[in-house]
């Protein structure tokens, strides 16, 4: 993650910044604020330029947990606040639009604060210093919290898939974090998905330990099986480990419902893909690729005989012939 640095600014033009902003923003305003904040706006170049950071700074940060905003905002050279500053701002941005981050079309407060992460229909792969191998999915982050004592990766979107490396000089533990809970890497190769009520873990190779965040039991996920991690239990899934193949650009479907498969598609494109009702349930099989989802459409669509509608390319939908 880079950022361009730009000029640092007096910090009495950034206070002065974060004032016009609370007082337009907590108050209402009347004409006179307005007259008056046009007025110190044209004054200098400073004031505009501090005024332009403090609401791009606004946009970037409404919504986002305090803490990680704080260490956010200290790594942006743009920011150069003082910790009476942050604070201040920080009580601002949740005025200016409290959730406004979870909008999936909008870049997530999450890749902000990642280490690795991808776009929408992105996958990436990278090797670390101890010698693993992370991948990511598409909308994915991951924040890298390597010492002394622990190679940590912190989960905050999306899916990962992780071959550890050996790292025999130091035998530092290889764990995986997620809001669910630790996973402990036992030489191996898995998967990690963020799901909206538990991770999803799927172990390849080798054996992961797994510990609920809020103190359920461990338990050990062996090489072929698929286990939920939720913050307080730990349970082992019927179904086989989820495919990993997203690594190589398919997308793998046996028998699996239209709406389902379609729902999957979606993570790699903007905007809206769906189908009617009446065909939700249809069984889809097939290798489908992802670096052309349009053309995966046009391809499942000519298959089983169905009507492909799009409105515009951010707004598609399946039906009936």
């Amino acid at each position: 993650m880079s950022d361009t640095a730009l000029p640092a600014l007096p910090g009495e033009v950034i206070d002065q910044a974060i004032d016009w902003a609370i007082r337009l923003t907590y108050n209402q305003a009347d004409a006179d604020t307005h007259a008056a904040f046009a007025d110190w706006l044209a004054l200098c170049d400073e004031h505009r330029l501090a005024w332009q950071r403090i609401q791009t700074l606004g946009g970037r940060f409404a919504g986002l947990p305090p803490e990680l905003a704080r260490q956010t905002l200290a790594r942006l050279p743009e920011a150069r606040l003082q910790r009476r500053q942050v604070f201040r701002l920080l009580g601002l941005f949740a005025a200016l639009g409290a959730g406004a981050w979870g909008a999936r079309e909008l870049t997530p407060w999450q890749r902000l604060v990642a280490d690795y992460s991808t776009r929408i229909g992105e996958r990436q792969h990278w090797r670390l210093d101890d010698g693993s191998r992370l991948d990511l999915n598409t909308d994915s982050a991951v924040a890298l919290r390597f010492d002394a004592e622990q190679r940590l990766l912190v989960l905050l979107r999306g899916e990962l898939h992780l071959h550890s490396g050996t790292d025999y000089d130091s035998q530092r533990p290889l764990r995986v974090s997620t809001r669910d809970g630790l996973l402990e890497a036992l030489g191996t190769r898995f998967s990690v998905r963020l799901g909206e009520q538990a991770s999803v873990l799927g172990v390849s190779e080798g054996a992961v330990r797994l510990q609920p965040l809020e103190g359920g039991s461990a338990a050990i996920a062996r090489a072929g099986e698929s286990w939920r991690l939720g913050s307080t239990l730990a349970e082992r899934l019927a179904t086989p480990p989820p495919s990993a193949s997203w690594r190589d650009g398919l997308l793998l479907a046996r028998e699996q419902p239209l709406a389902e498969l379609l729902a999957e598609l979606g993570r790699y494109r903007h905007g809206h893909l769906g189908c009617d009702p009446a065909i939700a349930g249809l069984p889809i099989s097939g290798n489908f690729q992802l670096d052309d989802i349009d053309a995966t459409l046009r391809f499942i669509a000519r298959a089983h005989g169905l009507r492909l509608h799009s409105v515009s390319r951010y707004w598609i939908r399946l039906s009936s012939a």
